[in-house]
């Protein structure tokens, strides 16, 4: 049986170890924090168990809902609920009210049916809207490949501009539209819009996201006999014909072939300064990522004395600075009952993609903004008694058009890649990741084969 390592327990490197073990190889999953799950894991704050952000599912997430259910025992309850993908307003009164709900309807007509029941919004424009996209899936979801989100919209009503597309679209790319690739986001609105009712519908964990998959991945390899590696550095010294030489946790180790699926900023310490063997694949590679910029994610969590009823699905707010709001309860309802609990009655998370005016703000100073954002919209809301910021610096990488992807799969020998960046079809997502792993793996087995004669984790003095 042969082992391969992976290095990097995020979401690729979760997918890619549980497809590996499911061919049949033995696994090591080598993990530099303690946590898994990457830029999508869970943390405790005030024994509060938060996401690290708030990573929405759609139903077109279907390569990770099976992932989610390759791993999950038969008798157990799904980790997931559903519900209809809603845009609503946080309040009426503010100034971007568009409404948009999706209901169940066949095929291309789910936007359609939500354009017809849409309020804040013309007849003139949800006619408009009709027309643009029976436009582009005419065109197969196709455009030029340096055209922006923002050029793309140019022509669209106002409205459907502001209030729709654009926040969808820093929602979906976290990349502002002036910038965001137009073929990436159309690919995003043929997946969610273009595949039937099932596509548009919101995923929501019932137990937190690191619950939902990395935690259950990890417990499914151990069960399994694969090894589990968490507060391990790990890095390739060598690469030859018969396999890898690495060091982990400053200690040597050979693997018959090894899947890096650590994240782009991080990809140039896990392959080492100097990979004996590398060949100029690596080199290509990471001078391909080296031209990556990246955009944040800061989500500000807000705990209220008072409980606050929120309407469901997506609430927008009016960005400044917060541009959206999620209700977590579900937190609340998670958290351990001690006598250091915050003493809160409802916790919200405000959500704000990519750089803004918000960057120059400290955490007291954004929180603050954030809270007074609220109180300006809900001048009824109670007083706030505990509030954590939780900014991720490197998210995503900023998805601008004809940006060059390094490809999932084969790196170098026995070396292959995954990550979210390496599956250039999507943005940053986590459907991106699980697919990308799921491709690495399968790229191992069609090269090494599932039963190659190997001795196991050799450790090499």
């Amino acid at each position: 049986m042969s082992l391969v390592a992976v290095i990097g327990g995020g979401w690729a490197g979760c997918a890619a170890a549980v497809a590996l073990a499911r061919a049949g190889h033995r696994v090591e999953l080598h993990e530099g924090a303690v946590a898994l799950g990457g830029r999508a894991r869970a943390v405790v704050r005030d024994g509060l168990p938060l996401d690290n952000g708030q990573h929405l599912l759609l139903g077109a997430y279907t390569e990770t809902l099976d992932f989610a259910a390759t791993i999950r025992d038969a008798a157990s309850p799904s980790p997931w609920t559903t519900e209809p993908l809603a845009l609503r307003p946080f309040v009426s009164t503010q100034r971007n009210r568009l409404a948009l709900t999706t209901r169940h309807a066949p095929g291309p007509l789910a936007l359609a049916a939500a354009l017809v029941r849409a309020r804040g919004i013309s007849l003139r424009a949800r006619l408009a809207t009709l027309r643009w996209f029976v436009e582009q899936r005419r065109r197969g979801f196709r455009c030029g490949a340096g055209l922006t989100v923002a050029e793309l919209f140019a022509d669209a009503p106002g409205v459907v501009r502001a209030d729709l597309w654009y926040p969808l679209c820093l929602a979906a790319l976290n990349t502002p539209p002036e910038r965001a690739s137009a073929q990436v986001f159309l690919n995003v609105v043929r997946e969610t819009f273009g595949a039937g009712a099932a596509a548009t519908a919101i995923v929501l964990p019932r137990e937190g996201l690191g619950e939902a998959i990395p935690e259950a991945a990890a417990r499914w390899l151990t069960a399994r006999g694969h090894a589990v590696r968490r507060s391990t550095r790990t890095r390739i010294r060598r690469i030859d014909r018969d396999g890898v030489l690495l060091v982990a946790g400053g200690e040597p180790m050979r693997a018959d072939a090894v899947v890096v699926a650590a994240g782009p900023h991080q990809l140039a310490s896990a392959l080492g300064p100097d990979v004996e063997g590398a060949g100029r694949s690596i080199a290509e590679t990471l001078a391909t990522v080296a031209r990556f910029e990246y955009e944040p994610i800061t989500t500000v969590y807000l705990g209220y004395a008072a409980p606050l009823a929120l309407a469901r699905g997506l609430l927008r707010l009016d960005d400044a600075p917060g541009q959206w709001i999620f209700d977590r309860g579900d937190v609340l309802a998670r958290a351990a009952t001690s006598a250091t609990r915050p003493p809160m009655q409802s916790l919200v998370s405000i959500v704000i993609s990519a750089r803004g005016p918000h960057s120059a703000l400290d955490h007291a100073a954004l929180v603050a903004a954030t809270d007074a954002q609220l109180r300006r919209l809900e001048p009824a809301l109670a007083p706030l008694v505990w509030s954590q910021v939780i900014e991720e610096k490197r998210a995503t990488y900023a998805c601008v058009p004809a940006l060059a992807h390094p490809a999932c799969g084969r790196l170098a020998g026995r070396v292959y890649l995954a990550g979210d960046y390496t599956y250039e079809a999507f943005p940053a997502t986590l459907e991106a990741a699980v697919r990308s792993g799921r491709a690495a793996a399968a790229a191992v087995t069609a090269t090494c084969g599932a039963a190659a004669a190997a001795p196991g984790s050799i450790r090499v003095p």
